[in-house]
C-alpha cells in the first residue's frame, strides 16, 4: 500500500484518531446485536423451521454447477444440499477418527450433566 496516496493513514488517524488509540475503551462484540426469540409460529401460521446462523463462503465454479445440479435433481435448495454434505463429511470424519465419535457440544452437555 502506498501510504503517499493516504495521508490519513500515516498518521495514525484510522479508526477515528486519537480517540482509537484507547485500546482499553474497544470492546470486541459491543456492535453485536442480542439473538433475538423466535415467535412459536410464524407471521403465515406456519411452525419456525430449525435455528439456522449465517454462514458466507466462497466456492469453486464446479462446485456451484455440483450444488445447481443436485438441487435441481432432488427437488433440494441450496441450503438443504450443503446441510447433507457437511453432514456426510462429519460423518466420514467421525468414522475415521479425524472428528470425535461424539460431537463437542453434546459432549459438554454430559460432561456439565456428570459434574451436578
Amino acid at each position: 500500500m502506498c501510504f503517499e496516496q493516504f495521508p490519513d493513514l500515516q498518521q495514525g488517524a484510522v479508526h477515528g484518531g486519537a480517540a482509537a488509540a484507547e485500546e482499553s475503551d474497544i470492546k470486541v462484540g459491543d456492535d453485536a446485536k442480542p439473538a433475538k426469540k423466535r415467535a412459536a409460529v410464524t407471521p403465515n401460521s406456519r411452525k419456525p423451521g430449525p435455528t439456522r446462523v449465517m454462514m458466507n463462503v466462497r466456492v469453486l465454479l464446479e462446485t456451484d454447477d455440483l450444488v445447481t445440479e443436485i438441487g435441481e435433481e432432488t427437488g433440494m435448495g441450496p441450503q438443504d444440499v450443503t446441510d447433507a454434505a457437511i453432514a456426510h463429511y462429519a460423518a466420514y470424519l467421525r468414522r475415521t477418527g479425524k472428528l470425535p465419535k461424539v460431537p463437542k457440544k453434546q459432549a459438554d452437555q454430559e460432561e456439565q450433566t456428570e459434574a451436578s
